[in-house]
């Protein structure tokens, strides 16, 4: 084991390191385990490119393991678990019984671990297990103790890790033969309330428990009689303490992939594990996936309606179970979601659905962290977090996503089909009794609606809205006859309406059930939102009213109109039909939350342990207000790079001598417009390669953009770089393109030298993309990205902060409006400096960094207030600039032609051997050939169109024919020696020219 991995023991738990851990890691996975020991929530914040994320796996899943193999000092004897054969049809056939005695145990992959370093490793699976006494108990409890003394890399307190509790809980979770609930609201069966208003008839509601599981299967026992939820601590029938789960969100299913490549790379990596993402990555039916709302499409594919179901989702057995998938190939380490989309498609299975069933025995589940703090997705993914370990990694919009998760938007439209829809199932008698009570609350908001609709106040252009406080909209809500008393019944008749079947009158003592339509999809996830921030209004005696902000906004829309009625009144016209376009007032009812702590609330006191981490937490002292979270263990780790791999820098002024100080008011002035363009020119020729500037604003972006191109600088910037501008909104896969564009521009330059990504703060490039080496050798910032003081919910949260900073410890609302400002510009300027060996310039442009140092110096992150130097003039500040660029230019050149002169020699001893035996004819033949040759080449005509089309003439492509064959036998031939790859590709060639 020493050999592959660097061994540590931290807080009495060895952890196994792909590679000899930087001091930042070490600093990180200390925090982290007094944390996971100790039961407290941590606040970590560690520079981009510094191995966080190896840190953080490492740390909690060596502690997770070393849970299993604790010294037997519980005061538990522990018994053997028997395994039963499953004679569940539904199981695959080659799944044997050995296969699941073996999956009991903890899948950790310790290639060259020896037994006896694995001695403290209890399996639950031991044939004859030996008996315990104290004196055994006793001994080894004092040898793990010396044990531990002698080789812990940091001295922690000592403290005993007690059992964890156990919940009984009803199982929600069912066979794959029943239909999927998306909610499962619970209510008092024996709960009546009298109302005066519409909603009388509201009655109460016990919802259906869902079949069992078969007698004769083993899966019983666990899954059936254990009534316990499969990722909720429990213990088993030995009495012993269930290993808490590993939940670990980040913000993008892109940042999963990256995460679960770095787990690839652990001693870790066959932990059984599962990804949860949304149906827009993971549905491969042919007819949602081409669907606008994948969602609503899933669903009624479910429900079975027009006499289609969805065959995937009836296949989801087939790799449901964690070691059945691990039988599949390149499964059996850590895989990234196209890898289960890829097998889905093969054995026809949902990877949807099947990444929600192997939560069961998971121990770590990956995910957005929406996922994690919305109460919608945590029901409908069936997720139960108490007394589990949550991470948030990248959690520095944490605060943002936590009130989005609590706050909820309904459009007039939306109230008005769901009461049409509700009123048929009504006029149909279809479960009148629940539909009514529904019906009535639609109906009851929409004439509230209609009601204030001519009261609201006028605010931007074509925009108007009026607000209520969270305290108004009950009292509001009580006149509707919606109270706290009548709100769960509310709730059980909902969950009643989602029942796809019903219990008819017994026929000969025999219960029946009958099929029953229900509400579309759509009407279904407008209810289920607006009933979940009911919820929030309601729960604990209304404790979160206050944390609300009610608003009705009018807009206006512009909708094409087709068929214009004539003189006569006809609506059909036959030929040239007039088409005119027609403004429509659009009304939208929002709860706003302004406390993220309120979604918080479904978490903090439940799990275990929270840990907050991200490369740009500073300024840190708001998590712990603005969460109502006590972050006891606190870090600002240092960056791994030294300080002459970087130069952080700020300017107050032009090349011609101008004050750059980007508010509103100046950015508005050509002279600022001009005077920036002229700065970016200048750093655009004095820096190589990639070069990102961030910008405040899409608003300000178009204004530059507008600007340059009518005085000629943007085409002086694209003499020197190729210029691209990040899109605002559009699709991902265009957004993809354009990057790749922006990377190809870089790797062959032709006569530019690289690139210019112009962008925004908060925008898609900002957030989690990685642009290493010479991919972004300087970050500009223009400005302070402070939110748009105009929007309405910002200005209702400074006016919250500052009502509550006294009572409730928040910042005022000033600070945190700039606390907003620099956590965006700390997430531009992190995109710099990716790794230990990458080097880069971080260019600060605003006058306010060095007027101010300390009011606009304190919120950036650690490592780069430690190195910032405020320069004067303009001249000094690029004459700095270009020494740092040319001096690491020149380092770069010579490990570049050292490395390709070894490379070189490595390839010419090779072809030296393979001259002897391979005919010169068919060397040449596989040089012209080979894939490497060709993908670079198309790159290189890329970057050439885009630069000079006449160049494309000089190289023209290959035939479609030999690419697809060549891919071919890319692929077919990938693991041949290199002389087998050469005939291939020459019978190839020669078959095509036959």
């Amino acid at each position: 084991m020493s050999s592959m991995w660097s061994e540590y023991t931290i807080g009495g738990v060895k952890i196994y390191f792909p590679y000899k851990a930087y001091p930042s890691q070490l600093a990180m996975m200390n925090s982290i385990l007094r944390g996971l020991n100790s039961k407290q929530h941590c606040l970590l914040e560690s520079p981009t490119g510094s191995g966080k994320s190896l840190a953080l796996l490492c740390s909690a899943l060596a502690w997770q393991q070393s849970l299993s193999g604790k010294p037997a000092d519980e005061g538990v004897s522990e018994k053997a678990e028997v395994q039963l054969s499953c004679c569940c049809a539904c199981h695959s056939k080659d799944f044997t019984n050995n296969d699941m005695n073996q999956g009991t145990s903890r899948h950790f992959n310790y290639p060259s671990t020896p037994p006896s370093e694995r001695n403290g490793t209890s399996s639950t699976c031991q044939d004859s297990p030996e008996k315990t006494t104290l004196a055994a108990k006793l001994s080894a409890k004092k040898q793990a103790s010396i044990y531990r003394d002698e080789n812990d890399d940091f001295q922690v307190e000592k403290k005993r890790i007690r059992p964890l509790e156990t919940t009984q809980q009803i199982r929600k979770r069912h066979c794959f033969g029943t239909e999927v609930h998306n909610l499962d609201a619970k209510v008092d069966s024996g709960k009546t309330v009298k109302l005066n208003s519409p909603l009388e008839k509201i009655n109460s509601f016990s919802p259906q428990k869902p079949p069992g599981h078969c007698s004769r299967c083993c899966c019983s026992t666990k899954q059936g009689n254990s009534q316990e939820s499969s990722n909720t601590i429990k213990k088993d029938h030995t009495g012993k303490s269930k290993i808490p789960k590993i939940y670990f969100g980040t913000r993008t299913h892109k940042q999963i992939a990256q995460i679960t490549r770095e787990l690839r790379r652990t001693a870790y990596s066959g932990v059984p594990m599962t990804i949860l993402s949304s149906r827009d990555h993971t549905c491969v039916h042919p007819e949602v996936v081409g669907n606008f709302n994948r969602n609503e499409k899933c669903m009624e594919l479910l429900d079975g309606k027009n006499g289609k179901s969805c065959y995937f989702y009836h296949g989801v057995h087939k790799i449901s179970d964690q070691h059945t998938l691990q039988t599949f190939q390149g499964m059996c380490k850590a895989w990234d979601i196209e890898e289960l989309v890829s097998l889905g498609k093969k054995l026809k299975s949902c990877p949807y659905y099947t990444a929600r069933e192997l939560i069961q025995d998971a121990d770590i589940i990956f995910c957005p962290y929406n996922y994690l703090l919305d109460a919608q997705i945590r029901e409908s993914m069936d997720l139960n977090l108490k007394e589990q370990v949550v991470i948030l990694d990248e959690a520095h919009n944490i605060e943002d996503c936590a009130r989005e998760s609590a706050s909820y938007s309904v459009t007039e439209v939306q109230l008005r089909f769901a009461r049409d829809e509700l009123d048929s199932m009504v006029n149909n008698n279809i479960r009148k009794k629940d539909h009514e009570p529904l019906r009535a609350v639609c109906c009851s908001l929409i004439n509230w609606l209609e009601a204030n609709a001519e009261y609201l106040v006028e605010r931007d252009y074509e925009s108007a809205c009026k607000i209520w406080s969270g305290n108004e909209m009950l009292l509001t809500l009580h006149k509707m006859g919606i109270t706290t008393a009548t709100f769960p019944i509310l709730q059980g008749h909902f969950s009643a309406v989602l029942q796809k079947e019903e219990k008819i009158s017994p026929i000969y003592g025999k219960e029946e059930a009958r099929e029953v339509p229900v509400i579309s999809a759509s009407t279904q996830i407008m209810l289920k939102g607006l009933f979940m921030v009911l919820d929030y209004l309601f729960r604990q005696n209304s404790r979160f009213a206050d944390d609300y902000k009610i608003a009705i906004q009018q807009t206006y829309s512009w909708t094409n109109q087709i068929d214009i009625s004539d003189k006569n009144g006809l609506l059909v016209l036959p030929k040239n039909k007039k088409r005119s376009r027609q403004k429509t007032a659009v009304h939208v009812l929002n709860f706003w939350c302004l406390n993220p702590a309120v979604a918080f609330s479904d978490i903090n006191g439940k799990v275990q342990t929270i840990v907050l981490t991200s490369g740009t937490l500073s300024p840190m002292k708001s998590f712990s207000s603005e969460l109502g979270v006590t972050f006891t263990i606190q870090l600002e780790a240092n960056h791994i790079i030294k300080n002459s791999q970087v130069w952080v820098g700020t300017i107050g002024s032009g090349p011609k001598g101008r004050n750059l100080c980007a508010t509103f008011q100046n950015t508005e002035t050509f002279e600022f417009q001009d005077e920036v363009g002229a700065l970016l020119l200048s750093v655009c020729q004095t820096v190589s390669q990639g070069i990102l500037c961030f910008l405040p604003s899409y608003k300000l972006l178009e204004k530059l953009k507008e600007r340059w191109l009518s005085t000629g600088l943007w085409h002086n910037l694209e003499l020197v770089k190729t210029v691209i501008v990040e899109p605002q909104g559009g699709e991902k896969t265009n957004f993809d393109e354009l990057l790749q564009v922006y990377y190809d521009a870089i790797k062959y330059k032709g006569e530019k030298d690289g690139a210019l990504l112009v962008a925004v703060c908060r925008g898609k490039v900002s957030e989690g993309l990685d642009f290493s080496d010479d991919n972004a050798r300087a970050v500009i910032t223009i400005g302070i990205p402070f939110p748009n003081v105009k929007d309405l919910q910002v200005e209702l949260k400074r006016q919250y902060n500052d009502h509550h900073s006294k009572l409730r410890g928040l910042l005022p609302g000033r600070q945190w409006y700039e606390i907003q400002a620099y956590r965006a510009l700390n997430q531009a300027l992190g995109r710099c400096i990716r790794h230990r060996n990458d080097w880069g310039a971080l260019i600060l442009v605003d006058d306010r960094f060095r007027n101010n140092p300390s009011r606009y110096i304190s919120g950036l992150s650690k490592w780069v207030r430690q190195q910032i130097q405020h320069h004067s003039t303009f001249e000094s500040a690029l004459e700095s600039l270009a020494e740092f660029s040319k001096k690491h230019q020149k380092v770069l050149n010579v490990s570049i032609k050292d490395r390709t002169n070894i490379q070189d020699n490595e390839s010419t001893l090779e072809m030296t051997s393979l001259k002897y035996s391979t005919p010169p004819y068919l060397l040449e033949a596989a040089s012209h050939l080979s894939p490497e040759n060709f993908v670079e080449d198309e790159a290189k005509i890329c970057v050439q169109e885009l630069q000079c089309p006449k160049i494309i003439t000089k190289n023209s492509p290959l035939p479609s024919s030999i690419i697809s064959r060549k891919e071919k036998s890319m692929k077919s031939s990938s693991h041949l020696p290199l002389i087998e790859k050469s005939f291939i590709i020459f019978s190839e060639m020669i078959f095509i020219w036959v």
